[in-house]
Protein backbone atom coordinates (compact mmCIF):
# COMPACT_ATOMS: atom_id res chain seq x y z
CA UNK A 1 0.00 0.00 0.00
CA UNK A 2 1.70 3.30 -0.78
CA UNK A 3 1.15 6.38 0.77
CA UNK A 4 -1.78 8.15 -0.86
CA UNK A 5 -3.56 4.77 -0.77
CA UNK A 6 -3.49 5.15 3.21
CA UNK A 7 -5.86 7.89 3.56
CA UNK A 8 -8.53 6.18 0.85
CA UNK A 9 -10.52 5.11 4.23
CA UNK A 10 -12.12 8.55 4.54
CA UNK A 11 -13.50 8.36 0.77
CA UNK A 12 -16.41 6.57 1.78
CA UNK A 13 -17.33 8.56 5.13
CA UNK A 14 -17.24 12.05 3.22
CA UNK A 15 -20.51 13.50 2.01
CA UNK A 16 -21.77 15.99 -0.63
CA UNK A 17 -19.73 18.66 -0.91
CA UNK A 18 -16.79 17.34 1.54
CA UNK A 19 -13.19 17.95 0.96
CA UNK A 20 -9.58 16.88 2.27
CA UNK A 21 -8.15 20.05 3.92
CA UNK A 22 -4.86 18.10 5.36
CA UNK A 23 -3.79 14.52 5.79
CA UNK A 24 -1.02 12.94 7.74
CA UNK A 25 0.46 10.51 10.40
CA UNK A 26 2.45 10.86 13.23
CA UNK A 27 6.05 10.73 13.04
CA UNK A 28 7.82 7.42 14.78
CA UNK A 29 9.73 7.72 17.78
CA UNK A 30 9.24 7.43 21.49
CA UNK A 31 6.55 10.31 22.45
CA UNK A 32 6.90 11.38 26.63
CA UNK A 33 4.11 12.78 28.05
CA UNK A 34 3.26 13.82 31.45
CA UNK A 35 1.74 10.19 31.89
CA UNK A 36 5.78 8.81 31.85
CA UNK A 37 6.40 10.88 35.59
CA UNK A 38 3.69 8.95 37.04
CA UNK A 39 3.32 5.71 35.00
CA UNK A 40 7.74 4.69 34.97
CA UNK A 41 7.64 4.32 38.83
CA UNK A 42 4.81 2.82 39.40
CA UNK A 43 5.73 0.22 36.48
CA UNK A 44 9.13 0.12 38.23
CA UNK A 45 7.41 -0.77 41.87
CA UNK A 46 4.69 -3.13 40.01
CA UNK A 47 7.47 -5.24 38.60
CA UNK A 48 9.67 -5.47 41.74
CA UNK A 49 6.64 -6.64 44.08
CA UNK A 50 6.10 -9.05 41.60
CA UNK A 51 9.07 -10.27 41.48
CA UNK A 52 9.63 -10.24 45.04
CA UNK A 53 6.51 -12.30 45.10
CA UNK A 54 7.08 -15.13 42.68
CA UNK A 55 10.55 -15.66 43.92
CA UNK A 56 9.36 -16.09 47.73
CA UNK A 57 6.52 -17.77 46.61
CA UNK A 58 9.32 -20.55 44.68
CA UNK A 59 12.27 -20.81 47.49
CA UNK A 60 9.72 -20.93 50.47
CA UNK A 61 8.05 -24.08 48.70
CA UNK A 62 4.87 -22.95 48.42
CA UNK A 63 2.11 -24.47 46.54
CA UNK A 64 2.01 -24.74 42.83
CA UNK A 65 -1.26 -22.23 42.76
CA UNK A 66 1.01 -19.47 44.39
CA UNK A 67 4.13 -20.05 42.35
CA UNK A 68 2.29 -19.71 39.21
CA UNK A 69 -0.22 -16.68 40.58
CA UNK A 70 2.62 -13.82 40.16
CA UNK A 71 3.16 -14.57 36.61
CA UNK A 72 0.39 -12.52 34.98
CA UNK A 73 1.42 -9.92 37.39
CA UNK A 74 4.93 -9.94 36.40
CA UNK A 75 4.00 -9.52 32.44
CA UNK A 76 1.85 -7.10 33.66
CA UNK A 77 4.73 -5.10 34.53
CA UNK A 78 6.89 -5.42 31.95
CA UNK A 79 4.44 -4.52 29.81
CA UNK A 80 3.79 -0.84 32.02
CA UNK A 81 7.47 -0.51 31.98
CA UNK A 82 8.39 -1.40 28.45
CA UNK A 83 5.77 -3.18 26.44
CA UNK A 84 3.77 0.18 26.14
CA UNK A 85 6.22 1.97 23.86
CA UNK A 86 6.48 -0.76 21.73
CA UNK A 87 2.83 -0.91 21.60
CA UNK A 88 2.57 2.88 20.97
CA UNK A 89 4.81 2.88 18.34
CA UNK A 90 3.42 -0.47 16.79
CA UNK A 91 -0.38 1.78 16.90
CA UNK A 92 1.51 5.09 15.42
CA UNK A 93 3.20 3.12 12.13
CA UNK A 94 -1.25 2.14 12.30
CA UNK A 95 -2.34 5.68 12.40
CA UNK A 96 -3.81 8.09 10.05
CA UNK A 97 -5.81 11.28 10.24
CA UNK A 98 -7.69 13.24 7.66
CA UNK A 99 -9.41 16.61 8.31
CA UNK A 100 -11.60 17.65 6.05
CA UNK A 101 -13.85 21.11 5.57
CA UNK A 102 -16.46 19.16 8.29
CA UNK A 103 -14.89 16.65 10.27
CA UNK A 104 -11.78 15.27 11.68
CA UNK A 105 -11.21 11.65 10.90
CA UNK A 106 -8.39 9.33 12.67
CA UNK A 107 -7.73 5.70 11.97
CA UNK A 108 -5.65 3.37 14.11
CA UNK A 109 -5.50 -0.21 13.08
CA UNK A 110 -9.00 -1.22 12.03
CA UNK A 111 -10.74 1.16 14.12
CA UNK A 112 -12.04 4.88 12.31
CA UNK A 113 -12.91 8.06 14.91
CA UNK A 114 -15.13 10.82 13.45
CA UNK A 115 -15.83 14.26 15.05
CA UNK A 116 -17.88 16.66 13.82
CA UNK A 117 -15.82 19.99 13.45
CA UNK A 118 -19.21 22.03 14.49
CA UNK A 119 -18.70 19.99 18.40
CA UNK A 120 -14.50 20.21 18.44
CA UNK A 121 -13.48 21.40 22.07
CA UNK A 122 -11.06 23.55 22.41
CA UNK A 123 -7.45 23.09 21.01
CA UNK A 124 -4.59 23.04 22.76
CA UNK A 125 -1.24 22.42 21.07
CA UNK A 126 2.00 21.56 22.43
CA UNK A 127 5.26 21.41 20.50
CA UNK A 128 7.86 19.11 21.38
CA UNK A 129 11.52 19.33 22.01
CA UNK A 130 12.08 17.54 18.58
CA UNK A 131 10.52 20.28 16.46
CA UNK A 132 7.05 18.08 15.81
CA UNK A 133 3.55 19.15 17.69
CA UNK A 134 0.55 17.50 19.36
CA UNK A 135 -2.77 19.09 18.69
CA UNK A 136 -5.06 17.91 22.00
CA UNK A 137 -8.82 18.91 21.47
CA UNK A 138 -10.04 18.81 25.28
CA UNK A 139 -13.01 20.52 27.71
CA UNK A 140 -13.37 21.06 31.38
CA UNK A 141 -16.02 19.56 32.60
CA UNK A 142 -17.39 20.47 35.85
CA UNK A 143 -18.93 18.35 38.47
CA UNK A 144 -19.93 18.47 41.90
CA UNK A 145 -18.25 21.88 41.95
CA UNK A 146 -14.70 20.48 40.83
CA UNK A 147 -13.27 20.81 37.93
CA UNK A 148 -12.57 17.89 35.94
CA UNK A 149 -10.26 17.67 33.05
CA UNK A 150 -11.39 15.69 29.83
CA UNK A 151 -9.01 15.26 27.11
CA UNK A 152 -11.13 13.86 24.06
CA UNK A 153 -8.89 12.86 21.16
CA UNK A 154 -5.52 14.10 20.21
CA UNK A 155 -3.20 14.48 16.51
CA UNK A 156 -0.13 13.59 17.74
CA UNK A 157 3.51 13.53 17.17
CA UNK A 158 2.91 15.96 13.82
CA UNK A 159 5.58 17.09 12.23
CA UNK A 160 3.40 20.02 10.33
CA UNK A 161 1.73 21.11 13.34
CA UNK A 162 0.49 24.20 12.05
CA UNK A 163 -0.35 22.90 8.86
CA UNK A 164 -3.02 20.53 10.30
CA UNK A 165 -3.70 23.70 12.77
CA UNK A 166 -4.46 25.86 9.97
CA UNK A 167 -6.74 22.96 8.45
CA UNK A 168 -8.68 23.05 11.71
CA UNK A 169 -9.14 26.36 11.73
CA UNK A 170 -10.50 26.69 8.54
CA UNK A 171 -13.36 24.05 8.97
CA UNK A 172 -16.83 24.63 8.50
CA UNK A 173 -18.50 25.57 12.08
Amino acid sequence: MDYMDEYEFGRPYMVGDEYILWKGKPEKGALFTGREIIMLPFALIWLAFSVFWELTAIFSGAPLFFCLWGIPFIGIGIYLLIGRFFHMAYLRKRTFYIITNKKIMIKRGNRIEMHDGKSLPPMDIRIHKNGNGTITFCDNVYMSGRRRYGAYFALENLADVVAAQNAVSMMEK
